[in-house]
């Protein structure tokens, strides 16, 4: 197992620029690889500031499968999956965050506490959810998880 979470570094050390070279501002969230499969399977998240169209993805995938083609430590059959973190997925870097402003938050702090809100603001410090009375800072050191929501919207409808 530690060997497997070795190769994942390393890969992740390596295709960080390799992203650039097709994507100027795209960026590593997390690369994982599967070996439950008959062939291991590398997965790649992939973001932008922006987020991240399909065609994007594409670029990426094929321009990471061309570079580790040429890695003769990789095994010679594997498959690789490139995608955005996706929505409700666990914000792992504090990038990500930035392009979350306006949106809905589910934080966990370290201490259990769950606080949700809209994003309002993000530094170096920390972020500020809109609380229900108050603007609620929390810093990065006291989140243990967090991720957006989707908010459903209420109806108005009577149902009988």
């Amino acid at each position: 197992m530690e060997a497997l979470r070795q190769i994942e570094a390393r890969l992740s050390e390596l295709s960080e620029p390799w992203i650039q070279e097709v994507l100027p501002d795209g960026f590593l969230v997390e690369l994982r690889i599967r070996v439950h499969r008959p062939e291991p399977e590398i997965l790649v998240r992939v973001d932008t500031d922006r987020g991240i169209t399909l065609d994007e993805c594409v670029k990426v995938h094929l321009h990471l499968r061309d570079k580790y083609e040429s890695l003769d430590w990789l095994p010679e059959n594997y498959g690789i999956t490139v995608s955005s973190p996706g929505i409700g997925a666990p914000l792992r870097l504090r990038r990500q965050y930035y392009g979350q402003k306006g949106r809905f938050l589910a934080v966990r702090q370290k201490s259990g506490q769950w606080v949700r809100g809209r994003l309002l603001d993000v530094d170096d410090q920390g972020i500020l959810i809109e609380g229900r009375h108050r603007p609620i800072a929390i810093a990065w050191d006291h989140i243990a998880t967090a991720h957006v929501e989707v908010p459903y919207p209420r109806s108005n409808r009577k149902t009988s």
